[in-house]
């Protein structure tokens, strides 16, 4: 409501990402891209120049993929520095089968290097199409309905599904001669990321919110490092994203999700007195949109929505406690692929309705992959679970394996070889701290030293400064969140040099080394729980000086 009311909410026709299948409008972040093989086709457009004689020189030779989108062809562009064509700027073609006479125009983007040089422009079928329509003022034209077939604009073929009206496309323009050669190529093409089906890009009636004026706010907090990003790289990879970031598309055609709260009157005239935006009818002759809102759209506002903000049931400043108590939070964490769905919004979001950021630190943590790069899915059958390798390895064990590949923002390849060989060795590390706990609490010596461990030997001082460079390390790799880091020191002073060293030595002297042998296993279970907590709080509760829970102590300093 308050979008629309300050002008930011419009429903109209604009460019998306449209997935045929799911019969719904996607965002770009939506789409994922598969690589597959298909031909490039050289076309030949004949130049509309009565001045020209037919020769080799009375055409321009394009290259595309798809074919089928011919047919809203609005103009040919190349590169204005590209000299083959420098004559031929300003000229105009014509669009085999439909005659269209179509000008030949220069954009900067047109890439010399890719085929032919020279590229067709559909703005109705292709955002940088669309991009150079819109700067070029071209017209629209619609080829492909939402469907996924084409519609009456491409003549012969109307009725034929995009994919297979290219072939038939094919034949019919080698019989005019117009097919100049073909080849194979490998290139990415875009999918919905819920069906796997190819996506089209289609002009689409849709509800947009304008992001101009969202976007440079966020770019704002991000640029003053209010939000500490982990890794650091990503403050730049998002700025970069809301640079260029275009209306928002926040309606979906699904049969699950918010219903968008907008009302119509039954009327033909769409304008600002025809609708309503509101919970609840606005009374007889109103109809409720039947579309539902963009996940993203209610999880963006997830920050300060589930903090009572927005609940006019509230009354005073209750609603606000909450809020002033918990917004900003101290930390948020998310896997990167929906750094633009989820964690650009959430900052766009709180920037414009509560000029506050809505995190302090925002880490993106990397993800499991199989040996190939693949994520785990149930199509692929390259899972691994979880709970098989916790029955047979332990939990604790399970836990420190994974966090093994817990380098911020970088994905790890595993296999279920892979990962019982770490959980294995965590497994041992393991059965190592319950032997050491034994030693140190139920082979403890009947007569105890009264010594303090400030007065302790040469043995007793090296191991008390292992502890605290340990400690210090530890400490300075969980505020990094190098979550692999810290057990990688916490397992070394563990095991070589804590079990390995001053366990050994100190045998010969076991009395006297009691209070110092205590002192660290009781530290090292302290600094060990965040990561083995069963194993931990079952060791730690054999000691006779203790709290209820291991996590009531302090955390070394």
């Amino acid at each position: 409501k308050t979008y629309f009311n300050k002008g930011l909410l419009y429903k109209g026709p604009y460019i998306v990402q449209w997935c045929p299948k799911c019969n719904t409008a996607i965002e770009d972040v939506e789409v994922e891209y598969e690589e597959r093989e298909d031909k490039l086709y050289y076309v030949k457009y004949l130049l509309n120049d009565k001045g020209l004689k037919t020769n080799a020189n009375s055409f321009i030779t394009v290259a595309t993929v798809r074919l089928e989108t011919m047919f809203s062809d609005v103009a040919i562009a190349v590169n204005p520095k590209d000299k083959k064509y420098k004559d031929l700027i300003g000229k105009s073609v014509i669009v085999p089968f439909i005659n269209r006479k179509v000008p030949i125009i220069t954009d900067n983007s047109v890439d010399i290097k890719f085929g032919s040089g020279a590229l067709k422009i559909d703005p109705a079928h292709s955002l940088e199409d669309w991009r150079i329509g819109n700067k070029n003022h071209l017209e629209v034209i619609s080829v492909i309905n939402k469907d996924g077939r084409l519609n009456e604009n491409a003549g012969m073929f109307k009725g034929l599904k995009a994919y297979d009206a290219r072939e038939q496309i094919f034949k019919e323009l080698e019989k005019q001669k117009l097919i100049d050669k073909f080849e194979d190529i490998k290139h990415t093409v875009p999918v919905c990321e819920r069906c796997k089906s190819q996506t089209e890009i289609l002009i689409s009636q849709e509800w947009f919110v304008k992001v101009e004026e969202l976007a440079k706010g966020a770019i704002s907090v991000i640029n003053r490092d209010e939000i500490k990003f982990l890794p650091k790289n990503y403050k730049k990879i998002l700025v970069e994203w809301l640079k260029e970031i275009h209306d928002w598309c926040i309606s979906r055609n699904l049969w699950w999700g918010h219903r968008i709260p907008v009302w119509y009157k039954k009327s033909d005239k769409f304008d600002n007195e025809n609708i309503r935006i509101s919970l609840d009818s606005p009374g007889p002759g109103w109809v409720q949109d039947e579309q539902v809102l963009d996940t993203w759209f209610s999880s963006g506002l997830w920050p300060i929505s589930t903090l009572g903000w927005g609940d006019e049931s509230q009354s005073g400043k209750s609603k606000w406690k909450a809020l002033q108590k918990y917004f900003p939070w101290d930390f948020e964490i998310t896997a990167p692929e929906i750094k633009y769905l989820w964690i650009a919004r959430m900052i766009m979001l709180s920037k414009y309705f509560m000029d506050d950021i809505p995190f302090k630190t925002m880490f993106f943590h990397g993800m499991l992959r199989d040996l190939e790069g693949r994520k785990f899915s149930k199509s692929l059958g390259n899972g691994i679970d979880p709970v098989d390798l916790v029955n047979q390895w332990g939990v604790d064990a399970v836990r420190m394996a994974l966090y093994t590949y817990s380098i911020p923002g970088r994905d790890g390849r595993v296999s279920k070889q892979l990962l019982d060989e770490r959980c294995k060795n965590f497994r041992n590390f393991g059965t190592k701290l319950k032997n050491i706990a034994k030693f140190v609490l139920e082979l403890k010596p009947l007569e105890t030293s009264r010594q303090r461990l400030l007065t302790r030997k040469k043995g007793d001082q090296w191991i008390m400064a292992e502890l605290k460079k340990t400690t210090k390390k530890v400490t300075k790799n969980l505020d990094n969140l190098e979550l692999h880091l810290a057990i990688d020191e916490i397992y070394n002073f563990v095991w070589h040099k804590f079990a390995d060293k001053y366990i050994e030595q100190s045998k010969s002297q076991r009395v006297k080394a009691q209070p110092t042998l205590e002192h660290v296993l009781k530290q090292v279970l302290i600094l060990l729980h965040p990561f083995m907590p069963f194993l931990t709080e079952e060791l730690y509760q054999q000691f006779k000086v203790k709290r209820k829970s291991i996590m009531l102590e302090d955390f070394p300093q």
